[in-house]
């Protein structure tokens, strides 16, 4: 495998507009953070059904060379205060995999799925903390591609097209805004959002406090409360992100982080920590896939039953990631390795669409930033003269009652997204990550085992075939994996369904000699970029 010497550093996102907004920040003498900013922000205004400046919130990890740590930034969404457990009605439906259902999907989709949105305040906190370049510059490049136009990839197209009627009839502003004419763009078309520019501009001016309080707040709040919503211009003031440690275990000599609850790391921790006995290398990729098939089903109904949010439930990390709770749960992996059980759904949920960005400095300093609006185009409510798609926060919530991530006042939901850096003896080894909903903590021990087991560069492993289980048989897998492992994982005792295109499309950078050798890797099943120099 080549390595070079970065004299600036690395950028990998999901759209190319993203990735060179990161860049230009190295350009300019910014740092890794920088770097991530800058493209986490242009990333708001590029990719609309996957992320925006009033997504619902975001996790991040920052690893500092000088002083050899890892720090994580928490800008997950916050109920509003008048939120409740029981604010949604739940209805018994036999017909779909939930066994119920939330009539109008009013909890995913309109003014009540909205929560307090994170990514403005979370961004300008990592700036603050830990970047070096002032607000304005790094916002540039978002500002720019508000203004100017942005051509939307072929997600994010079809995305448009395939909400465009219900825009219409249900969410006129928000038609209005990504709508061309009355006609989703096509390719090669640009979009431009002017009234997001200005949003931009006064962000740039006034920092995250023009956006949670003052004029754009009053806007927001009274636009969300006449359309029915409870967010209230006191919630957004009240809003704080807030810098935290990560949660971190030793695997196969390298120390490797993630983001805490309620994030989804930790379930990706503990299939590692659970299938740290084998020898991966032995194996061949159905005899993994069968292993790991089982870990997530033991792992997973550990989530989805008892996580929630850390300040309201109670969830000790240690207890999680130790040697006991690892023993017992182990024994569960091995009786299904054996004889393979149906297991159980939990709590369906559908959604996904999310945004990864990894950044790397020719310091060595790294950056793992996920943020999202949640479902594709999060609530699809667009507040009239701000140019703001707000995500839904509140639908990240089980809408039952008396679960550990019910709804609550003030309360942060549980979530999927789950930025990963990785050191060797303290050294820079790697930042990577990827979107997709429940498929990220799966994705991310598919792609941790191919960077720390079988020592592939970054670029294999986002290549490398995936599979998928929050619970329950059928296990999907990839095609790519091949007849032969699909048939012999039928073999095994498993039920299989093929699915093309599981998660995706994840980012990463791998360091090495001190982080001044780089190299960087973007997801074939989505159209992102990689700059590096």
């Amino acid at each position: 495998m080549n390595s070079y010497k970065r004299d600036y550093g690395t950028v990998a996102g999901p759209h190319p507009r993203t990735a060179q907004a990161g860049f230009e920040m190295l350009l300019a003498g910014g740092n890794a953070v920088d770097a991530a900013v800058a493209a986490a922000f242009t990333e708001g205004v590029v990719e609309p059904s996957h992320n925006g400046i009033a997504g619902y919130g975001g996790c991040a990890l920052i690893y500092r060379r000088k002083t050899e740590d890892v720090i994580a930034i928490d800008y997950n969404t916050a109920a509003p205060a008048a939120a409740f457990e029981d604010m949604f009605t739940i209805e018994d439906a036999p017909d779909v995999p939930a066994g119920y259902r939330v009539p109008g999907r009013v909890n995913v989709h309109g003014p009540l799925s909205i929560g307090v949105p994170g990514v403005v305040a979370g961004l300008c906190l990592a700036l603050e903390e830990f970047g070096s370049l002032p607000l304005a510059e790094v916002l540039r490049p978002a500002i720019n591609s508000a203004r100017h136009g942005y051509a939307p990839n072929s997600a994010n197209r079809g995305g448009i097209a395939g909400n465009a009627e219900r825009w219409k009839e249900d969410f006129p502003e928000t038609a209005r805004v990504f709508l061309k004419n009355g006609k989703p763009p096509q390719k090669g078309e640009r979009l431009t959002n002017p009234e997001l520019a200005r949003t931009l501009e006064a962000v740039a001016e006034g920092g995250a406090a023009a956006f949670y309080e003052g004029a754009i707040a009053e806007t927001i709040a009274n636009h969300i409360q006449e359309l029915g919503g409870c967010l209230t211009s006191d919630d957004l003031k009240n809003y704080r992100p807030f810098t935290t440690q990560p949660y971190k275990i030793e695997y196969r000599g390298y120390s490797v982080y993630t983001a805490p609850l309620g994030a989804g790391g930790l379930t990706t921790l503990q299939m590692l920590r659970l299938i740290e006995e084998f020898d991966l290398t032995a194996m061949s990729i159905s005899e993994r896939f069968h292993l790991f098939a089982e870990a997530m089903k033991v792992c997973w109904p550990e989530r989805l039953r008892r996580f929630g949010d850390p300040r309201v439930v109670d969830i000790d990390v240690e207890t999680e990631l130790s040697d006991s709770l690892t023993a017992t749960l182990s024994e569960k992996l091995k009786a299904g390795l054996k004889s393979p059980q149906p297991g159980e759904v939990v709590y369906h949920e559908p959604m996904n669409c999310t945004s990864h960005i990894s950044t790397a400095d020719a310091q060595g300093n790294m950056v793992s930033l996920t943020q999202t609006h949640g479902g594709g185009f999060g609530s699809m409510v667009t507040v009239p003269g701000t140019g703001l798609l707000f995500g839904h926060g509140v639908g990240r919530f089980d809408p039952r009652s008396g679960l550990a991530n019910s709804v609550g006042p003030g309360k942060r939901p549980l979530h999927n997204m789950a930025p990963f850096l990785a050191t060797r003896e303290g050294m820079p080894f790697a930042t990577y990550g990827i979107p997709g909903g429940r498929t990220i903590p799966n994705n991310q021990l598919n792609i941790s085992v191919s960077l720390f087991d079988l020592q592939v560069s970054i670029q294999e492993a986002l290549d490398a075939p995936r599979l998928h289980t929050d619970g329950a048989e059928p296990i999907q897998v990839e095609p790519r994996a091949g007849e032969e492992t699909l048939k012999a994982l039928r073999e095994f005792g498993h039920e299989i369904t093929a699915s093309a295109g599981i998660g995706g499309p994840g980012h990463g950078i791998r360091l090495w000699e001190n982080g001044t050798y780089q190299d960087g890797g973007t997801d074939p099943r989505g159209e992102g970029k990689m700059i590096t120099k």
